[in-house]
């Protein structure tokens, strides 16, 4: 009697944790493509603040870009992701293997995509992963977010080139060899 009861609770729970009324849905994580490089951006400036409270300003042109710290200098990766997002995770670590690798001509700032995290959450979760490259949070994330196409799902990633230029947008998780082939092409132009 007791096996049946405790059996009958562990399905009840089972069924109860995999409620499909779960805040996060798949809709909101994006399947993995490569987009066409067709985008115009309109003029105007932003100043995304880092979690270490350090601002990360650029202005964007009709071509791409132009980082007020990075210009002439690196390639661009623009990581938009969610703290909840298992393609964002699972892309960390390729992540930061790829800014290491080419860390002189390279630098990924990710831009949080969610409104409701604190700063004390996004640095526990920054050391949780061992992330070395800038985070960014606050208002300015979801102008950009619109800026770059009107961003609803994550991942999306854009790169841009030494002197700004849009290169390519990926979205969703992108296997490490493709993501460096464009990266070398970055830095290249």
């Amino acid at each position: 009697m007791k096996k049946s009861l405790v059996s009958l609770l562990v399905l009840g729970f089972l069924f109860i944790g995999c409620d499909s009324k779960s805040p996060i849905d798949d809709s909101v994580i994006a399947k993995k493509s490569l987009q066409e490089n067709k985008y115009e951006f309109v003029s105007q400036t932003f100043n995304l603040i880092t979690t270490d409270e350090k601002f990360i300003s650029f202005k964007s042109t009709t071509n791409g870009l132009d980082f007020d710290e990075f210009k002439g200098k690196k390639a661009v990766l623009i990581d938009v992701f969610a703290t909840w997002c298992p393609p964002c995770i699972e892309e960390i670590p390729v992540l930061k293997e790829v800014r290491e690798k080419y860390k002189d001509n390279f630098e990924i700032v990710s831009v949080l995509f969610e409104q409701d995290k604190t700063k004390e959450e996004i640095v526990e979760f920054i050391s949780k992963h061992g992330i070395t490259y800038p985070i960014t949070m606050g208002e300015e994330n979801f102008k950009l977010a619109k800026e770059l196409g009107d961003v609803k799902k994550v991942p999306e990633m854009f790169l841009f080139s030494k002197d700004g230029k849009f290169v390519k947008k990926f979205v969703g998780k992108i296997p490490k060899e493709e993501l460096e082939q464009y990266i070398k092409i970055a830095i290249e132009n």
